[in-house]
């Protein structure tokens, strides 16, 4: 008797999983090598220079993946990779002791969008990544999926910037129109024929939706602070490097191409003043901190894109200045928010005026107090410049003399605002000020944390300090790199100062007033602001209404259409029949062309054969009253129409209108056999007692039937017509025809017309298509469980296929019971289809036939198994049919054999022969190119998707 051993609990192998501080430090590698990368290409770049990098994606289209690097991209780029580094490294200390790996992966996968997005040299790659950021930032603030906050916020970002992206999209293709090309360099030095475009407020309105929505500009400001429910370290991210950013960076991107118009200077600077007066008066009303230091970003993303509105280099020097101190200000104090958090439990103003947290954290309280005086714009931090060089920017030559004075006592009013948020947020926060009760909160057990959380906000303060002072200790050139990024973003050299100090001059003394403004309202504050009654008091600025207004009006659409989906599939098909009629009759107008054109040729007995046995067999199945007779004629007439297509010839499209319409036959078969073998062989009477979801419909009236009858006949005319108007009125021989017949052999190897259609020369919409058959698939097997299980419950005295103690299902005796014979055939079907399947998808470029056919056929093979042999043994004899995994790999294989020709030198979806670049000794016939690939991934997707409807039908698991 064979006995088992085990090794001694301390000789056990024990992998230890990497601690969250631990990952957090092994991650933030990967930023900080990319932030290396490009601090080590600014030298060129400082000169002049611009790097470029890109492969073909779309040649016929001139669309290429690439990236562009220049001193506005190279500074969003340092930007989101340095912070990106100290976030993950602050997001371990955040999550300890719990492993949030996927948070850490949310987080890196947003950072390569926002990479993407700064660095891409064409306007389709610049858009793929800017919706890679929409839901990326869906995904981190829905992190906490369990609190509808959470949901709430994510649907409401994901809603609003996804709208917004749309319209960006419309206003990119438009401006490549215009252009020629969609190349972000071409379009950018082509700035005089795109502003004289007839065109251009269009390009400029449908871009400018989508950078406002993305930057949370009024009024699509509100989606911002309700996207707070996010982990602190991904509201940290947000607010100061990546998302908000990207409509800022896309406008200052855009400058040369589209802006220096009147049209550009009211639309960014009116959207940009009222965002910035709206964010600062709002942030004062907020309870929770992380509220009030969003309304602060709101305000600060408010001043930048009204600085983008002008037309001055001084302006875009005060842009770039104030994105870093923004940056460097707005991140520190949200990882704060979070230590705080952390050590009392709680975000809320109203309960911190109760604890006295200055020395039980006092290392907390000196980074908080530097990062406010940065955003309170006090010097000597960065945020004092920010402010400088905004009053400088819109005292500089060329605003009306109204206009810049609206503008300066705005921007006054809003630095007051921003010096009374910073003194709220220390010493409101710090300092209590209500006095002690025995219900108050504790602060006993706050305290500092670990340095490292402390890091990140510590070094960003740093920095703030040491490039105020960079005139005094030049230790990092940031002046020339402030210099080349509002250089590429205006278009001409900018000069750019940063000295702390100008002596007296009229930005100063205005910085002086706000100083003093913001100091009178911080003292007065007890008396402006009741947080107690700012709980419960209306927000008079909220657009709010609105947003639930469109969400109510689509709800109630969707009730509408809720309400017209009877579940009667054969209204559908009248609705839409008729829909068809409808447009054809009173839009179409279809007058008849030269009816000379028409040549019927020589009479064929065959054709007349196989179109009277298509019509009689396609008749009889709606007449015959037996189920099962009915799908066989309906096969029938399926078989007889691709003979007919084979006569034609078109012997592709026969060979998949055969295996198709065997297979859908077979899993008729299947849902006969679903719904009891007492339906296969009953008369229509017997209808009305299975119908339901899976079952078919009950008898019809008289009055039903004539309606179908006129529904058809009206359909039939139409479609009639329609085919004699194309076959009468084509205004021009084919074009395409002839160009895939020259050219498929000769650019793709192909001697299949239609193969190298489907595989080479539209390789993008098959891999497209592959993903949406297998979606279909997942679908349908999604509907009819639940079907089925909604059919058992509505009658449970229903014959169910379900749980036999041996896992198999009732099928009937005359499907069970199977003949010695039926077995037998049986048995060789299975490798006869696998080898038939192989020789179609590895000689198809050459002969009719190809992967679909292939999956078509195998899963053919696969349903004949299990009807033979039952579900049970059908899986016992076929244990490596894993449905999902051959989904799974076939879209993972297109996906490579559309990569792999890029690595090799040639372009995405190129037809690529890796047999013969790589010197393999292969079959006569057979090649190890592109078009093989893509075969095996149709044959996996549809053999995968077609097994999950055979294994739903004969089993639930």
């Amino acid at each position: 008797m064979a006995t088992k051993t085990s090794l001694p609990a301390s000789d056990a192998i024990i992998v230890q999983q990497p601690s969250p501080v631990a990952l957090g430090w092994l991650l933030a590698g990967l930023p900080f090598a990319f932030f290396v990368f490009v601090a080590a290409q600014m030298p060129a770049i400082l000169n002049g220079q611009t790097l470029t990098a890109s492969i073909e994606w779309l040649p016929t289209l001139g669309v290429r993946f690439g990236f562009y690097l220049d001193g506005l991209s190279a500074l969003f780029a340092l930007l989101v990779s340095g912070i990106g580094a100290g976030i993950l490294v602050y997001t371990g200390y955040y999550f300890q002791p719990h492993r949030e790996t996927r948070f850490f992966l949310y987080l890196l996968l947003f950072m390569i969008s926002m990479l993407g997005l700064v660095l891409a040299s064409d306007i389709i790659t610049l858009f793929v990544f800017w919706e890679g950021t929409s839901i990326t930032s869906f995904l981190l603030v829905a992190y906490k999926s369990n609190y509808e906050e959470a949901r709430r916020g994510a649907f409401k970002a994901l809603f609003i910037t996804g709208g917004g992206g749309i319209a960006l999209l419309a206003g990119l293709i438009i401006a490549a129109s215009v252009a020629g090309t969609s190349d972000l360099g071409q379009i950018l030095s082509s700035g005089d024929v795109l502003r004289a475009s007839p065109l251009y407020p269009v390009m400029l309105g449908l871009i400018a939706i989508g950078a406002f929505t993305k930057s949370a500009q009024f009024p699509a400001h509100f989606w911002l602070p309700s996207a707070m429910s996010a982990p602190t370290p991904a509201s940290a991210f947000l607010h100061s490097a990546t998302m908000v950013k990207a409509g800022l960076y896309l406008m200052a991107r855009l400058y040369p191409a589209l802006g220096g118009t009147e049209m550009w200077f009211w639309l960014l600077t009116v959207v940009g003043a009222i965002t910035m007066l709206t964010g600062a008066i709002i942030g004062l009303r907020q309870n929770d901190l992380k509220g009030l230091l969003a309304y602060a970003t709101v305000s600060q993303l408010g001043i930048l894109m009204m600085l983008l509105g002008q037309r001055e280099g001084a302006a875009f020097k005060a842009f770039m200045v104030g994105l870093l101190a923004h940056a460097f200000y707005k991140a520190s104090l949200f990882l704060l928010v979070g230590i705080l958090d952390h050590a009392t439990g709680t975000r809320d103003l109203r309960q911190f005026a109760y604890l006295r947290l200055a020395k039980a954290m006092p290392r907390t309280l000196l980074i908080a107090s530097l990062a406010a005086l940065s955003m309170a714009g006090l010097p000597p931090l960065f945020g004092f410049l920010a402010k400088e060089t905004l009053l400088a920017a819109l005292l500089a030559d060329g605003l009306p003399v109204v206009i810049a004075n609206v503008l300066l006592a705005a921007s006054v009013l809003t630095g007051a605002l921003f010096l009374v948020q910073g003194g709220i947020f220390v010493v409101d926060t710090f300092f209590g000020s209500a006095p002690v009760q025995a219900h108050s909160p504790s602060d006993q057990h706050a305290h500092d944390p670990a340095w490292g959380m402390l890091l990140t906000p510590l070094v960003l303060i740093v920095l703030s300090f040491v490039f105020s002072l960079e005139q005094v200790l030049p230790i990092l050139p940031i002046d020339t790199v402030v210099a080349a990024a509002a250089a590429a973003a205006f278009g001409s050299k900018v000069k750019v100062n940063l000295d702390l100090y100008h002596g007296i001059n009229t930005p100063l003394i205005l910085s002086g007033i706000a100083i003093a403004l913001g100091a009178t309202v911080f003292v007065l504050r007890g008396r402006l602001i009741n947080r107690q009654a700012l709980a419960s008091a209306p927000n008079h600025f909220s657009v709010e209404p609105i947003y639930s207004g469109v969400l109510t009006g689509l709800d109630r659409l969707a009730g509408l259409a809720v309400r017209l989906q009877s579940g009667s599939l054969r209204r559908y098909l009248s609705i839409m029949l008729l829909l068809m009629v409808g447009l054809a009759v009173f839009v179409g107008r279809m007058p008849m062309g030269d009816l000379t054109r028409l040549s019927f040729g020589s009479f064929s007995v065959l054709r007349a054969a196989s179109l009277l046995l298509s019509v009689g067999a396609a008749a009889a199945s709606v007449v015959l009253k037996r189920d099962l007779q009915a799908i066989v004629a309906l096969g029938a007439s399926g078989i007889a129409m691709a003979l007919l297509i084979a006569l034609e010839p078109s012997p592709d499209v026969a060979l998949v209108q055969i295996v198709v319409d065997i297979l859908t036959t077979l899993l008729l078969v299947f849902a006969l056999v679903k719904m009891g073998g007492q339906q296969m062989v009953e008369g229509s009477e017997q209808r009305t007692e299975t119908s339901g979801v899976l079952g078919l419909q009950p008898t019809l009236h008289s009055s039903h039937r004539i309606g179908n009858i006129a529904v058809s006949v009206a359909a039939g005319l139409v479609m009639t017509m329609l085919c004699l108007y194309a076959f009468t009125s084509r205004p021009r021989p084919s074009v395409v025809t002839p160009y895939y017949e020259e050219n498929s052999k000769a650019l793709t190897g192909a001697a299949d017309i239609v193969g190298a259609i489907v595989v080479d020369f539209r390789g993008f919409d098959t891999m497209i298509e592959i993903t949406v058959f297998s979606m279909a698939g997942l679908a349908v097997m999604t509907l009819l469980r639940f079907a089925r299980k909604k059919h058992i419950e509505d009658d449970e005295s229903t014959q169910s296929l379900d749980n036999l103690e041996d896992g198999s299902t009732a099928v009937p005796a005359a499907l069970t019971a199977s003949s010695p014979f039926l077995r037998m055939l049986a048995e060789v079907t299975m490798p006869l289809a696998l080898l038939i399947g192989f020789v179609h998808m590895t000689y198809g470029h050459d002969q009719p036939g190809d992967g679909f056919t292939a999956g078509v056929i195998i899963s053919m093979a696969i349903g004949f198994t299990h009807l033979v042999f039952g579900p049970s043994e059908a899986r016992r004899r076929m244990p490596w049919l894993k449905p999902a995994f051959c989904i799974g790999a076939g879209i993972l294989v297109v996906m490579l054999g559309s990569i792999a020709p890029a690595l090799m030198g040639s372009t995405f979806f190129a037809p690529f022969n890796f047999g013969q670049a790589l010197n393999l000794p292969l079959p006569y016939g057979f090649d190890f190119s592109t078009s093989w690939l893509f075969e095996i991934a149709i044959c996996l997707a549809v053999s995968g998707s077609a097994s999950f409807m055979v294994n739903t039908f004969v089993d639930e698991g």
